[in-house]
């Protein structure tokens, strides 16, 4: 299309495109320079681009869906939301490159003096790997383990602690226990780590899904009280808040999931919700519609599944 177009005229409209989108000059500045009107000059930038004699691509250096991203963050008036750019089904490719995309934003996100709160899973200990120094901050530990050995349970605590080099307060308990053994939460180094809650500045939180991509999920399923979760509609948990597929808390495990409440998460300033995966897509979701997280990390099915929801 650009043929028809006289070369001389191709040349002026790339100038003008060039000018105000790669060098970010105001239109009205451009028009007095080339003689024309403001509206002449904007309908110039836009018929360069529509003849395909510039190009506007994304040169972000980390793999995101730019369109996505953006469309997320408005639709369920997010903060911000960064949808990885993969389309796999394999759930351990997915986690992967989420993680990275994870680091890179604790990296960027962290400040002096921060509290910092983390809930103990996969994608977290993986991004914690990547992260070699981070600027001083104290680290909290907001949920239990859901690991059947303590140490990786507390992974992401020691692996960001060691980071940071300030303090971190772990939470040495089960992420479900028994009502008899609710006595454990007296424990000194556990009401120190719970009373800190309180002061965390930042959340970083996986999301479960239900009823494969959750730990939680598994430990109710061996106890022989998931189904019963389950035909009340959970689909997910995220910190310890359980979620249906309409965003509402279920309540029914008060006193025995340990870690951070709800309340008290949703004073944190900044919250982020990491999670995809096909096991983890209706998590997302109801995630999304709870209103719990202030920036999202997801891939491009859970996205958009998201997105077809509530269209």
């Amino acid at each position: 299309m650009s043929a028809q177009m006289p070369l001389d005229q191709q040349i002026l409209h790339v100038y003008v495109a060039m000018q105000n989108l790669a060098h970010g000059r105001p239109v009205n500045d451009i028009a007095e320079e080339i003689g024309k009107s403001r509206f002449v000059t904007a309908r110039m930038v836009r018929r360069a681009r529509d003849l395909g004699l510039i190009e506007v691509r994304p040169t972000v250096s980390v793999p995101i869906d730019v369109d996505l991203s953006a469309q997320l963050a408005q639709r369920f008036g997010l903060q911000s939301a960064l949808v990885v750019a993969t389309r796999s089904t394999d759930d351990a490719e997915v986690r992967e490159v989420i993680a990275s995309v994870t680091a890179r934003l604790i990296r960027e996100t962290v400040q002096e003096d921060d509290v910092l709160g983390f809930a103990p899973g996969r994608t977290l200990v993986l991004a914690s790997r990547e992260i070699e120094a981070l600027p001083s901050a104290d680290v909290v530990q907001l949920t239990g383990i859901g690991w059947p050995r303590l140490e990786e349970g507390v992974e992401v605590i020691s692996n960001i602690g060691r980071a940071t080099g300030a303090a971190t307060a772990p939470l040495y308990v089960p992420i479900l226990i028994d009502p008899e053994a609710t006595p454990i939460l007296r424990h000194p180094a556990i009401k120190e780590t719970t009373a800190r809650f309180r002061h965390v500045r930042k959340a970083f939180l996986t999301i479960g899904g239900w009823p494969d991509s959750s730990l939680l999920a598994q430990v109710l399923a061996e106890n022989g009280e998931r189904e019963a979760f389950e035909e009340r509609g959970v689909v997910a948990e995220f910190g310890t808040t359980l979620l249906d597929i309409y965003g509402r808390s279920v309540p029914g495990l008060e006193g025995r999931f340990i870690g951070i409440p709800e309340a008290e998460l949703r004073a944190v300033p900044l919250r982020v919700a990491i999670g995809g995966g096909e096991g983890k897509q209706r998590g997302v979701l109801a995630t999304l519609r709870a209103g719990l997280a202030h920036v999202i990390i997801t891939d491009v099915r859970s996205a958009e599944l998201a997105l077809a929801a509530d269209g």
